[in-house]
């Protein structure tokens, strides 16, 4: 039904970055066209509900509902693209309402909302004029993208001031769009803008983290066109959320892109202790654990961090 689809304000404006706040009402709009097509019903009534999955094969429709906005004009939902052979997804879910188990060849993938804001002079230049090779390297502002499982949006379960969420940071040029750069993973109680203010002011203040640090160097060196903030998961249960993100942490452990530099969830929180980064009596909420690190390093200036086991 027309303007069925509502997307949460309040979650909204707690989440995206803060030049997408004043795009809720198009977005709104955009999502309220697409699910008046076949396949936008179809993804809907998967995305809408907090389980909800969407099984995929190949060349059938990835289920990531993309939305561009080129500056100040109207924004617009891109081609879906199609799943290719080699594509991967990384669930732990493997029971089904239709208690179908998966087939081989087939992927079971979350309904995504992703949205890119395309802000710099080149970007725009290039995209008004239909040019598709450019030198990203003379990028000044990276183009921002807010990528969410629909529902966080759609049929929130939490309340921002209660929940924590975890995300990633995802950066880079090239070929690497939109997923595949240098990532951080990370977890907040606090609203995007808050946290990722905190994280600039590190990175501009000589932070040695990894993550700080790569992001530095690669915006020094032009290597940066995008920055993809990712939310993986939200929710107000410490447990479930520690064990999502050793999972999603200890999953890439091996990934040379990966910028943590010790293991998440309450495999991190031994670590800290056993390397007497903490006492062993502290137990820090996950915004504090990126202040630990530093106050590490300020301390130990000569040191790196003791090498953790993952």
């Amino acid at each position: 039904m027309q303007g069925s689809a509502k997307i949460s304000k309040l979650w909204w404006e707690h989440l995206v970055p803060k030049a997408l706040v004043k795009r809720h009402k198009e977005v709104e709009r955009l999502l309220n066209r697409f699910t008046q097509s076949d396949y936008g019903n179809f993804w809907f009534n998967a995305a809408k509900k907090p389980e909800g999955v969407i099984r995929c094969k190949r060349d059938q429709y990835i289920p990531v509902l993309k939305l561009i906005f080129v500056g100040d004009a109207p924004g617009f939902i891109a081609k879906f693209e199609y799943l290719q052979k080699g594509h991967r997804a990384v669930s732990t879910q493997n029971e089904f309402e239709s208690g179908k188990v998966l087939e081989d060849d087939e992927l079971v993938m979350v309904p995504l909302i992703s949205v890119d804001l395309v802000t710099d002079t080149l970007l725009i230049e290039a995209a008004r004029k239909g040019i598709l090779s450019i030198d990203e390297s003379k990028i000044i502002r990276p183009s921002l993208l807010f990528t969410i499982p629909a529902h966080y949006l759609l049929t929130p379960q939490h309340c921002p001031l209660t929940s924590y969420v975890l995300y990633q940071h995802i950066f880079g040029r090239g070929n690497s769009y939109p997923n595949d750069g240098y990532f951080y993973v990370g977890v907040t109680t606090r609203s995007w803008q808050k946290r990722w203010a905190e994280h600039q002011r590190a990175i501009k203040n000589g932070s040695p983290l990894l993550f700080h640090r790569k992001f530095r160097e690669e915006s020094q060196n032009g290597g940066i066109s995008y920055v993809n903030h990712k939310v993986m998961n939200i929710t107000d249960n410490i447990d479930a959320l520690y064990e999502a993100e050793e999972f999603l942490v200890e999953g890439h452990w091996q990934d040379e892109r990966r910028l943590n530099m010790i293991p998440e969830g309450k495999s991190g929180l031994r670590y800290l202790r056993e390397n007497g980064l903490i006492a062993k009596s502290v137990v820090p909420n996950p915004d504090q654990r990126d202040p630990i690190l530093s106050k590490w390093f300020k301390e130990h200036p000569r040191k790196g961090l003791p090498a953790p086991g993952c």
